[in-house]
């Protein structure tokens, strides 16, 4: 984004915005604006009014923006909660009048299309996490997995673990940091100093009446559960007597590394309650039944399905225009720009009510940061080569040049060039430093041999040639060291100077 853009959220989002923003030195106090659920305000040519609908975290919102040109909305990440154990309830009402009003576009959430049904409550999601709990009662420690965003479901763990005389220790510092962002909004579904600190629960506290909530769901190379898994966490221990509690769902493309930690977590002998029959899990993206309400709820002129891979999106936009009575629908790929209006009159072509186009395509591509002000995309941030620098190494290299001539020797002036190159006597002789970095020197047999290489090489040089010339000849035969010596291809700087000039002092040097 232009770096003038304002960026508008929700009192919680805000506080995780801000806290990730200070973190890599990009907040702008200006240009981060909060705002209420429900409010309006102008963004450009639009009014902007947003709408509560039920997700897995607080405070979610849909967007209305209202222009001259017509209406469109946005539902975001959204299901219908019928029973919200936060007591913030599904946004009907708004959506049925802009159903009344009409409108020109509504882009809504796919994730979920190929489910059928409803989504079930977070508060049946409760009642089998106690369930699972009780079962346990006098057996050990309980651990629980999650997306660590998923607040609603903390609060159920939470509750759950009250009703069976248990304490919450969490094991991940996101899961502290999204509780923490969601209290400072006052949406905190229980207060954080009701929290064990983990290692002291480890060490001292009863096992029976633990729950350690981790990060890991996911199977993150870093993240808590995963670390323990395969006994590399400096204080969670797998023990035989555990109950892990996988109340999460397995995201498409991560089957095999939790299959893999999970695998390993039953390898301690640890008893393991995860897939759809324990009920430990609802989804926070709506199923087919309520993405149907809310189209034929809005019914608008134009649909365009977001949010989830091409397959969904068509598969959307099909049951939309088959069983929601939509007449236009459409489907895009990332990077293409589509243009919506009314028909203005009977010769534009088709009976429809609105117009679509595709109007041109963006290049899309991703902004990086460096862990400080450092941000821009991959080019800028050189990420090639800071990648090729990891996998093959780097090579510094220092020439001191201690006999190059400029220019023909006195003896050589005034004849034909032919001759002149026959006579330029030949051998430059130099001092090496070279230093080679993430990159394995063999106990300095790989130094030892550039050094070879390269010296081998200059003496078949002319006194008389030019310090980029040397420079050339010397990268060449450290790329071809390395190549021969360990098959690694690094990125090789190599700085040429007159003896005298540059600082290195007469000697090998090399290191």
């Amino acid at each position: 984004l232009d770096p003038a853009t304002p960026i508008y959220a929700t009192k919680f989002v805000m506080n995780l915005v801000e806290r990730r923003m200070k973190e890599y030195n990009l907040w702008q106090p200006h240009r981060f604006k909060t705002f209420e659920v429900g409010s309006k305000f102008p963004v450009g040519p639009f009014e902007l009014e947003s709408f509560r609908v039920t997700h897995s975290i607080p405070d979610c919102i849909g967007c209305i923006l209202r222009s001259e040109s017509g209406t469109i909305v946005h539902t975001g990440d959204w299901r219908i909660e019928e029973k919200p154990v936060d007591g913030d309830e599904f946004d009907r009402a708004t959506l049925e009048k802009i159903g009344q009003e009409g409108a020109t576009l509504l882009m809504s959430d796919s994730t979920n299309v190929l489910s059928p049904g409803r989504t079930t409550s977070e508060s049946d999601v409760g009642v089998a996490l106690a369930n699972r709990m009780a079962q346990h009662h006098g057996k050990g420690r309980i651990i629980a997995t999650q997306f660590a965003s998923n607040i609603n479901r903390l609060g159920m763990l939470k509750k759950a673990a009250d009703a069976c005389g248990r304490k919450l220790a969490f094991a991940g510092p996101s899961i502290a940091q999204y509780l923490d962002a969601c209290n400072k909004a006052g949406r905190a579904p229980f207060d954080p100093s009701e929290l064990l600190d983990i290692e002291e629960a480890i060490e001292g506290y009863d096992s029976n009446k633990l729950v350690i909530v981790t990060t890991g769901s996911q199977a993150e190379p870093r993240a808590a559960l995963n670390l323990a898994a395969f006994g590399a966490s400096p204080f969670l221990k797998i023990q035989p007597e555990d109950l892990i509690l996988y109340s999460a769902k397995v995201i498409p493309g991560n089957e095999s590394r939790v299959m893999k930690m999970m695998n390993n977590l039953a390898g301690y002998g640890c008893e393991i309650a995860m897939g759809r029959g324990e009920n430990l899990h609802t989804s926070g993206h709506a199923y087919q039944e309520e993405q149907k309400e809310i189209l034929k709820m809005v019914n608008p002129d134009n649909f365009l399905p977001v949010h989830g891979e091409y397959a969904f999106l068509q598969h959307h936009a099909n049951m939309a225009e088959q069983e929601c009575g939509i007449r236009n629908t459409n489907v895009i790929r990332n990077g293409q720009m589509i243009g919506f209006g009314a028909k203005r009159n009977g010769k534009q072509v088709g009976d429809l009510g609105s117009l679509s186009k595709v109007v041109g395509n963006v290049k899309l591509f991703s902004f990086y940061n460096d862990g400080g002000k450092g941000t821009g995309t991959s080019e800028q941030m050189q990420l090639y080569e800071r990648i090729k620098i990891a996998q093959e190494g780097i090579v510094f290299t220092n020439v001191e040049v201690k006999n190059r001539v400029q220019g023909p020797p006195a003896q050589a002036r005034g004849k034909t060039r032919a001759s002149r190159q026959r006579e330029v006597p030949t051998g430059i002789q130099v001092n090496l430093r070279i230093t080679a970095r993430a990159l394995w020197i063999d106990e300095g047999r790989l130094i030892s041999e550039m050094n070879r290489f390269v010296k081998t090489r200059l003496r078949d040089m002319p006194v008389t040639s030019s310090l980029n010339e040397i420079e050339k000849v010397v990268s060449e035969e450290l790329r071809r060291c390395c190549k021969s010596h360990n098959n690694k291809r690094p990125e090789v700087i190599v700085m040429a100077h007159d003896a005298g000039v540059g600082g290195m002092s007469s000697g090998s040097g090399d290191g």
